[in-house]
């Protein structure tokens, strides 16, 4: 053989070295390839598996909570004061005052919930306690309410207790959301300006059953009522709620700080400012129309009542 074609045949064993490495290099790849895909698939199997897990866990926790959220305008809670006012007026009658209690309750729980307001495990347990506590005071004892409603104590919990626990729960939630709204104001104020929305809220939505249970009770929509004026001198001005001390005078208002001029008239009245003249200011004396007490200090002579007209008597 001669030496060109011994070079021929290296040449060749050299190209068919090169042919298999680059075979077996191609196959090593494709090996590589699909086991990255089968990787891929299967971590992109794990991650949907955890979605849909969630997404029933979710579901089931939803549901699970929807299951405790009571009914608005539940009559098993006008039931329980019918209880107590039957035994008080020893007629099947339910108070007015009782009627109403019962819609301040309902309306800031259904209030609190168009603003997306919940409570947790922990203050529906915490309030639950304080309810329970309460059913062993005032009119009827629990044991006798239980003999009334002939139901276990356990029962009675279940139907009663919790519903009402989960509503005051949620009304606590609220008051607290709304200090942001009334920055610089009294709690009796400020609670007060809540009641009026959270009630206005419940009449808008809820029209016509609350007509079909004033119906029902015997309870008119409008009833009168009282209404009472507080005379003196505008002494606090603020954004929603002005101070009336009786007896106060330029004078005072001259030398003499608001505490000093309460202490010294041993009087003062807060009023939330709605219906206010535009040209109220410090200094005025006016007449103040109101219905109710609001709340109280009798330890600084400070008292807290609605607003139902104001009228400047003479100007600052």
């Amino acid at each position: 053989m001669s030496k060109v074609d011994i070079r021929v045949l290296r040449n060749l064993s050299d190209s068919k070295k090169r042919v298999i490495t680059n075979v077996m290099q191609h196959l090593e790849q494709r090996h590589e390839k699909k086991s990255s895909k089968r990787w891929q698939y299967r971590v992109l199997t794990m991650i949907l598996s955890v979605c849909i897990g969630l997404f029933i866990y979710h579901q089931y926790k939803d549901a699970q909570q929807a299951s405790m959220i009571p009914p608005v305008l539940d009559e098993q809670m006008l039931e329980l004061a019918l209880q107590s006012d039957a035994k008080m007026n020893g007629k099947n009658r339910l108070y007015r005052y009782s009627f109403d209690s019962f819609l301040m309750v309902e309306s800031a729980f259904v209030y609190a919930q168009s603003q997306g307001l919940a409570p947790t495990q922990s203050q529906i347990a915490k309030k639950l306690e304080e309810v329970m506590d309460s059913f062993h005071y005032g009119e009827l004892t629990l044991s006798e309410r239980l003999s009334m409603l002939q139901m276990s104590e356990e029962a009675f919990i279940e139907s009663y207790a919790k519903p009402i626990a989960y509503k005051a729960a949620t009304g606590d939630l609220l008051w607290d959301a709304t200090k942001a709204d009334y920055p610089h104001t009294s709690d009796q104020v400020r609670m007060w300006f809540v009641e009026q929305e959270a009630m206005a809220y419940l009449e808008q939505h809820y029209h016509r059953e609350l007509a079909s249970l004033r119906e029902k009770y015997k309870i008119p929509e409008k009833f009168g009522q009282a209404t009472y004026t507080r005379s003196g001198m505008v002494v606090a001005l603020k954004e929603y709620e002005f101070l009336v001390v009786s007896g106060a005078s330029a004078s005072d208002l001259a030398k003499l700080s608001v505490d000093e001029i309460v202490q010294k008239h041993t009087n003062g009245t807060w009023f939330p400012l709605v219906k206010a003249p535009k040209k109220l200011s410090v200094g005025d004396q006016v007449e103040v129309q109101y219905r109710k007490a609001i709340g109280g200090d009798a330890q600084s002579f400070i008292e807290f009542k609605d607003t139902i007209g104001i009228k400047i008597v003479e100007e600052y």
